[in-house]
């Protein structure tokens, strides 16, 4: 049983990742996540993401839905809005790279 249950996971990891090859599906990672920030974000956040023109962004307790919608939607007066610069996996991965933000 146990080398059935082994089987069927590796089985599925493989047909993961090779849906994501065959889709070209971007993988949400915080290395890409990093890269975004520093290219749309840090102008204003700081490469370090402490702040300059905009806030601190570490530890922060806003929910990911909640950084998203200010991501895509911006706040006016405060933050450009990035809908349709960035896709979602995109503001995924920035999402993923400021959770590391301790």
């Amino acid at each position: 049983m146990k080398k059935f249950l082994c089987t069927v996971a590796i089985a599925a990891a493989a047909f993961i990742a090779n849906a994501q090859m065959l889709t070209n599906a971007p993988v949400v990672s915080v290395k890409f996540g990093r890269a975004l920030f520093l290219k749309n974000c840090a102008h204003c956040h700081g490469s370090d993401g402490h702040g300059d023109d905009g806030p601190d962004l570490h530890d922060l307790d806003w929910t990911d839905k909640e950084i998203n919608d200010r991501i895509r939607k911006g706040k006016k007066g405060q933050m450009t809005s990035f809908a349709g610069k960035l896709k979602t996996t995109e503001i995924e991965s920035i999402i993923a790279y400021l959770r590391t933000l301790k």
